[in-house]
């Protein structure tokens, strides 16, 4: 199967091995840019590039932490192109997609400098995620809002700046556990 999406997201959740805050990134960013893509009226192909590029979006961070203990952008850029090729060849994508997909990895943080509605999608939906993994939120949308130029990315960081009783995912399993404590009634 040419440019097997479902396997690329499969290794690639392999890959990182069950830690559970890039894993829940990678699924996060990836749903959402495959709703932006969707909503924005992308192509097919242009869908396919964009999912595909969600899902490896962070492929280098693993390497980074590893090799240099530090994950920073010019740290990711440096190793993100190699690792992430061989989680494209081994799922069999068409060179022309591969190509597309890579350019849009090395440059998901480069905010000013859009190439695209594929890398503005993906610039989005990262930012949301990001957004969902701060603590102060509301905050952080506010601060990135400029960034946000589809529809559809605007609307739903509005609406994550508007709703006050979202807490953060990190914040969630302060919540759950709080709510574990409460005497149980009968």
């Amino acid at each position: 199967m040419l440019n097997n999406e479902p396997k690329l997201l499969k290794d690639v959740l392999l890959y990182e091995n069950g830690h559970i805050r890039r894993t829940k990134h990678i699924l996060m960013v990836y749903s959402l840019a495959k709703s932006i893509s969707s909503e924005e009226g992308l192509s097919l192909e242009q869908q396919q590039i964009v999912q595909s590029a969600a899902i490896l979006h962070d492929i280098a961070i693993k390497k980074c932490k590893r090799k240099y203990n530090d994950a920073s952008i010019e740290k990711q850029q440096l190793e993100c192109i190699p690792v992430a090729k061989k989680f494209l060849k081994a799922c069999n994508y068409v060179p022309s997609y591969t190509e597309k997909i890579l350019n849009l990895i090395y440059h998901h943080h480069d905010y000013g400098a859009c190439q695209g509605i594929e890398h503005q999608i993906l610039i989005e939906a990262d930012l949301i995620v990001n957004c969902l993994e701060h603590r102060n939120y509301r905050e952080k949308a506010a601060d990135v809002a400029v960034h946000f130029h589809t529809k559809t990315g605007k609307e739903l960081l509005h609406k994550l700046m508007e709703n006050k009783e979202i807490p953060s995912l990190n914040t969630l399993h302060d919540t759950v556990q709080e709510t574990e404590d409460l005497p149980s009634i009968h």
